[in-house]
């Protein structure tokens, strides 16, 4: 069990409970009757441990679904299935736009609110770019089928798709899902190679490729609208 990081707040009118609460920030602030020994708040955080990492999740992923993007610090932003914060600045030393270095973004420029979007759509796309045809080409192999092309697109209402010609698109916002959810939507649209409606057979043919699919499919499906910008 990783250590949590606390605040720890003693106070001489608390007599008896151990207490904790979760800040805007994501701070653990625990609050204890004065002479509570060490000994038992730490056994008491580690009971909280579950409990204090949902909150925490819970936190960032409702900032993350915020209703429109301010592109300001403190955001949080996926990636892959995670969410990561941003930090916002201008240096002119420095080349202007979107970096992601040690589990943060960083963004570079003048004016965040204006600029923000297009900097993190210009890097989704080139990390989608990269990350799909890999993946693609690794499935399509296990799978022994060969789109004749693969495309990145901008759609906000459809994950992927396959054509009547077996070139298949993917919209660059599912670089924010996790992984295994990546793989669905390729599996899902590799196999419309074989099968071109949603038959019983067509998600039977899921299945057999991969076997959890609802599960990826039930992530889609209720998260779905955090991936936006």
């Amino acid at each position: 069990m990783t250590a949590v990081p606390y605040i720890l707040k003693r106070s001489r009118k608390r007599k008896r409970t151990i207490s904790l609460q979760i800040t805007r920030q994501s701070d653990v602030v625990v609050s204890a009757p004065y002479f509570t020994p060490a000994g038992e708040i730490k056994s008491f955080i580690e009971q909280k441990y579950d409990w204090i990492q949902k909150s925490i999740q819970k936190q960032k992923d409702q900032q993350v679904h915020a209703a429109e993007k301010q592109y300001i610090s403190g955001e949080y932003f996926y990636y892959l299935g995670a969410t990561y914060p941003l930090e916002v600045f201008f240096q002119q030393n420095l080349p202007v736009g979107l970096v992601f270095w040690s589990n943060r973004f960083y963004l570079n420029c003048t004016n965040g609110g204006v600029e923000g979007k297009r900097y993190f759509i210009e890097w989704y796309k080139k990390r989608a770019k990269d990350f799909f045809p890999k993946q693609v080409e690794h499935l399509s192999r296990r799978e022994k089928l060969l789109p004749r092309s693969i495309r990145i697109t901008s759609a906000q209402t459809r994950w992927g798709s396959c054509s009547p010609e077996d070139g298949l698109a993917f919209s660059f916002r599912l670089i924010m899902a996790p992984p295994t959810v990546i793989d669905y939507v390729i599996v899902h649209e590799l196999m419309h190679m074989k099968e071109k409606n949603h038959s019983a057979r067509f998600w039977k043919l899921i299945e057999t490729a991969l076997p959890e699919y609802k599960l990826h499919r039930l992530w889609l499906k209720e998260n779905g609208q955090k991936l936006i910008l």
